[in-house]
Order: C-alpha cells, then structure tokens, then sequence
C-alpha cells in the first residue's frame, strides 16, 4: 500500500470513556499514527471518520444501539470506501461477525480482551494490507459464505421441484406445515386416508426424501412457508 511514510490517520469510535481515552492515548504516543477524531455514538462516528478523513476507524459494535458500528460502517463506506473499519468487540459469535465483515469492504475484527499493543498492531498490518484475521474468524466467515452458497443453491433446487407440484399438493403442503396428521387431512378433504397417503407418496417422490418431516423442515429452514 502506498503512503508508507504518513501517519495512519485513525479514528476511535468506542462509548466507554475509560478504554476510549486508553486507546486514543495509546495512538498519541505511537510513531506513525494519528489521532484524528473520537466518537461514542453512530453519527458521531460516521462524522469524525469523514471529516477527518480517517485511514482506519477502530469501531465498536455496539455504541447507542446493539448495531452502531456495523450501521455506521456501511455509511463509512458508501461516502469513503478506502477508509478500512477495524471492529472491536466483545462478540465472536458468528452472526456478529458475519455482519461486521458484511458492512464494508476494508473491514477486519478485533476482540477487547486483546492488549494496548495488540490493537496498535491490528491497525498497522490493516493499514498496510496485511491481513491478521485469526483461523477461527476465518473459519465462521467462509462457513456463513459456504452456508449461503448452499442456501442459494437449495432455493434454486426447491423452486425447480416448485414448478412440479400441483394446486392440490400445495394445498397438502399447507396442510403438513400446519402439523394436520393423515387423518386430519383426509377429513378436511372428505377423502379417504389411502388417498391422501398416495399424494403424500408421489410428494415424497418429488422430494427426494422419505418422509413427510423433511418436506416441512426443508421448506421451514429455507423460510419459504409463505408461498403456501
């Protein structure tokens, strides 16, 4: 990266006062950073980092709402791109951290627990380019990815299998999603039950599955009740 010889310009967007004022301090006195704003709420982070044109923001997640950084890095990003977002937290569930790495492009991750120096570290190799992501971060970030993949994927195949199913066994689907057994059914229907398990047969054909549970589930995990 180049500009290797100006000061990192960092902004410190955290509202605890305490490792607030530690971190911006410890900014002050490291060579080759520069302090350029600090922040406690969503805007005033948004503010500082455009305005002072900031390098790299360190952003806490959760400021004034549980999702403050993450909604002021995607603004970050919309009116200054280059500016990377180095989000510190206590969190390393996974769908924190997929939302983070999803708010901007230059994004990486950093826990409190870590020391002074750890932090000042974390900026420069950002900085510079060189990514520091910990195997376990990486691992819940390609995992979420590949589970979306997946996700994409088995939506596709649903709707394909979507396109087969007829009004009647639609209507069954909603049936066997409100939890109605077979004899439920074929009373709602005024039918008999060997008829009702003959169409639940040719729906488990269309499937692929064996039994009746993995229809509902699979409709249920891809979120597509919605469409019976």
């Amino acid at each position: 990266m180049e500009q290797q010889d100006k000061a990192i310009r960092v902004v410190v967007a955290e509202d605890e006062p305490y490792l607030r004022r530690d971190i911006a301090n410890a900014i002050r006195a490291r060579q080759g950073m520069r302090l350029v704003g600090e922040a406690s709420t969503e805007a005033e982070s948004v503010q500082a980092a455009l305005e002072g044109q900031a390098d790299v923001v360190l952003m806490d997640v959760e400021m004034d709402r549980c999702d403050s950084g993450i909604r002021a890095a995607v603004r970050i990003a919309r009116e200054r791109p280059e500016t990377i977002i180095l989000f510190l937290t206590v969190h390393d569930e996974d769908e924190v951290i997929y939302e983070a790495f999803s708010a901007a492009p230059n994004v990486d991750y950093i826990v409190k627990s870590e020391t002074a120096e750890a932090v000042l570290q974390k900026i420069e190799d950002a900085y510079m380019g060189r990514s520091s992501i910990s195997p376990q971060i990486l691992h819940k970030i390609t995992g979420e990815f590949g589970r979306m993949r997946r996700r994409q994927s088995d939506v596709l195949y649903f709707y394909n299998i979507l396109f087969t199913i007829t009004a009647s066994e639609k209507e069954l689907i909603k049936m066997l999603l409100d939890g109605c057994s077979v004899s439920q059914i074929a009373a709602r229907r005024v039918v008999q039950v060997s008829t009702v398990k003959a169409q639940i047969n040719t729906l488990l054909k269309k499937f692929h599955v064996k039994r009746t549970k993995e229809i509902v589930s699979q409709i249920r995990e891809l979120g597509l009740e919605k469409i019976f």
